[in-house]
């Protein structure tokens, strides 16, 4: 199925899609499928977004205060308003992305509701002739 998304879109998509990857069946396959083609998409996209976190925010600190190596931004830092000015530049580019699909009736019994209703982007309804 081709769609047409934002970037911001796609890396929600591809967050949803990470609790389906461990499943060891056909919704497993397509997730992964459908993971690497967004993740090829959205390269430049999260290279230039982690930049900007890089940038704008500062090293996360543990409980008692140890700097980690992680660096993150958050709302409340003063720096915020500046890295939603550049991050908004990007997050809305549009792009197409073609991307696997399979039937409703094959994941009964495999995924559970919250899950369908998570990634109803990959399900189709089946075609009755």
């Amino acid at each position: 199925m081709r769609l047409k998304k934002k970037n911001i879109e796609l890396e929600m998509m591809l967050m949803d899609l990470q609790s389906i990857l461990p499943h060891r069946d056909k919704a497993g396959y397509v997730a992964a499928r459908n993971t690497r083609i967004i993740n090829d998409t959205l390269t430049e996209y999260l290279d230039f977004k982690a930049g900007l976190i890089r940038k704008y925010g500062k090293a996360d600190k543990d409980s008692d205060g140890n700097e980690l190596d992680t660096i993150s931004i958050y709302p409340d830092s003063p720096k915020f308003e500046a890295f939603s000015k550049e991050f908004d530049e990007i997050k809305n580019i549009e792009h197409e992305v073609d991307l696997m699909t399979m039937n409703y009736d094959e994941v009964i019994g495999i995924l559970n509701g919250e899950e369908i209703l998570m990634l109803e982007w990959m399900f189709t309804e089946q075609e009755v002739s």
